[in-house]
């Protein structure tokens, strides 16, 4: 299974049937922008380009279903050339309510993987991670977690014990103990779900919070009720889940993209003199022994 990830292959020809969910629904009311939240660029690529890159790179794209809300033509006309499949979620009331409305996409599928559409540096690699994980522990549900030097304003994943991969609850930050809150393990809003479990389950969701909305958080307290598999996996990086929900913070996602790419031309044999102060899109080509000079910008295909 991993070698289809490494190899860049659609993976999982054989075996269960994996489709990949993105949520792409929201306005992104902090960015205070006219442009839809998934459609800001990061690293030379609107946020959402990034994610269904790495999703593809799991599963083939008539496999992947970007859940799209807020000016959902505009993001269709997108990211039309990308080759996914697309589901309206007219309404926007919560991640719970986005898989309700794909429930036709995706129920002839085994397994869904649900990426967050403005979490532009996660991995097919760890996205490949997570997906054996849960195959591997049979679960229903399986969230990715992290740890943060600061994890204030997310919700804490309490394990059964320190050792157990099982998950006993997702506590929000508003409700959760002073003890709770020292807890440094987060969840990311990336998750993979058995089909069949997620759509007898999901009835069960409730809006009785803050927001009126369908949460998938709240899963992982339905399906432990149902007394099915509810597990966490911890990524290494953490950096990987960090969302863009401010202009600040997409230019800190931009910044480490950027930075990566140059460190990647360098260690192909190219001469960067002041990395930082580069401009280089993803798909730029560099020959080993050219010099790049500060504030160079290299864009699209050059």
């Amino acid at each position: 299974r991993t070698s289809s990830v490494a190899s860049g292959e659609p993976g999982l020809e054989a075996g269960p049937r994996i489709a990949v969910a993105i949520m792409a629904a929201g306005k992104g009311t902090r960015l205070k922008s006219q442009l839809p939240k998934v459609l800001h660029e990061v690293g030379g690529k609107p946020l959402l380009e990034h994610v269904i890159r790495a999703a593809v790179r799991i599963v083939p794209a008539h496999d992947v279903y970007a859940i799209i809300g807020h000016e959902a033509d505009r993001v269709r006309a997108a990211m039309e050339h990308t080759g996914v499949n697309f589901v309206l979620q007219s309404e926007q009331q919560g991640t719970g309510h986005a898989l309700m409305m794909a429930r036709e996409a995706l129920v002839g599928y085994d397994h869904v993987l649900v990426l967050s559409g403005d979490a532009p540096l996660i991995t097919p690699e760890t996205i490949g991670r997570l997906r054996n994980f849960h195959l591997e522990e049979q679960a229903a549900m399986t969230l990715l977690s992290a740890d943060l030097e600061h994890p204030t304003g997310y919700g804490r994943v309490l394990r059964k014990s320190a050792r157990s991969a099982v998950v006993q609850a997702i506590v929000e930050e508003k409700a959760a103990s002073s003890a709770q809150k020292k807890i440094r393990e987060i969840n990311s809003g990336f998750y993979i779900f058995a089909v069949k479990e997620l759509y007898r389950n999901i009835g069960q969701l409730s809006t009785a919070n803050a927001h009126g909305e369908y949460y998938l958080t709240d899963m992982a307290a339905v399906l432990r009720q149902a007394r099915q598999r509810v597990v966490a996996f911890k990524t290494a990086d953490a950096s990987e889940v960090l969302g863009g929900n401010t202009r600040f913070e997409l230019a800190a996602i931009d910044e480490q993209m950027r930075l990566a790419k140059c460190r990647r031309l360098m260690a192909d044999g190219v001469t960067v003199f002041f990395p930082a102060s580069c401009v280089i899109d993803p798909d730029v080509q560099i020959a080993p022994d050219t010099v790049i000079e500060p504030y160079v910008q290299l864009l699209g295909k050059t």
